[in-house]
C-alpha cells in the first residue's frame, strides 16, 4: 500500500493495518510504511477456492485511508485451467503484453473476450464454452478467428479452462440453482 498526504507526498511511518475475510492471514498485519510511505505485506488466502475481500487502512489519521481489494483462489482443476490458458489462449484473450509474453490482441481484427469478462461470459452454457473450445469459434457463429482445441485439448483440459474462466469472472459467475416446480 501507497500512503500519501493530500499534496500526493509520501507519508513515510504511517501504521497501515491489513484486513481480510475469514482464512485469510497477513504476515505482519499491522506495519509502519517505509521511507517512500509503502507498506508490504504477504497474505496467504484462505485455503477455500474462492473470492477473498482483502483491505489496508491507515487508522488514526484526520482522513483515513483504505484500499479494498478482492482476490481470487484457485482450486486445483481452476489452477490447472490456469496454466492451459497462459499456454494456449492468453496470447488472444489477455490484451496486456509483457517481455515475457506479447498478446496478439492489438492485432486482431475482431476482439476475443478476456477470460475476466463475466457480463459475457457468465450468459454462455459451459456447453456453449465447450463446443466453442473444441470446434472453434464458428461452432457458435462466432469469430473463425477462433481455432479450435478440440485435437490439442482433452475434456478434462476443456473442464478444467471453463472453471478457471468462471473462477476469474467479474461479474462473478452464478450458476443456476436447483429449480424446482411450484404450485
Amino acid at each position: 500500500m501507497q500512503v500519501n498526504d493530500d499534496q500526493g507526498t509520501a507519508v513515510p511511518g504511517a501504521q497501515v493495518e491489513f484486513h481480510g475475510t475469514a482464512g485469510v492471514s497477513f504476515d505482519p498485519a499491522a506495519i509502519l510504511t517505509d521511507s517512500s510511505g509503502q507498506a508490504t505485506t504477504s497474505v496467504t488466502l484462505g485455503t477455500v477456492a474462492g473470492r477473498y475481500h482483502l483491505s489496508a487502512i491507515t487508522p488514526g489519521k484526520s482522513k483515513p485511508a483504505t484500499i479494498d481489494v478482492v482476490e481470487t483462489a484457485l482450486g486445483y482443476q481452476q489452477q490447472v485451467g490456469s496454466i492451459l490458458a497462459d499456454k494456449y489462449c492468453s496470447r488472444c484473450h489477455d490484451p496486456e503484453s509483457s517481455p515475457e509474453r506479447v498478446s496478439n490482441y492489438d492485432n486482431l481484427a475482431v476482439k476475443p473476450h478476456t477470460f475476466t469478462d463475466g457480463a459475457t461470459l457468465n450468459k454462455m452454457s459451459d456447453a456453449d464454452l465447450t463446443a466453442i473450445i473444441q470446434h472453434g469459434g464458428p461452432a457458435l457463429s462466432r469469430s473463425a478467428l477462433m481455432p479450435p482445441y478440440g485435437n490439442t485439448l482433452s475434456g478434462a483440459d476443456v473442464r478444467a479452462l471453463i472453471a478457471y474462466t468462471r473462477a476469474v469472472a467479474d461479474p462473478p459467475y452464478e450458476p443456476a440453482g436447483t429449480v424446482y416446480a411450484r404450485k
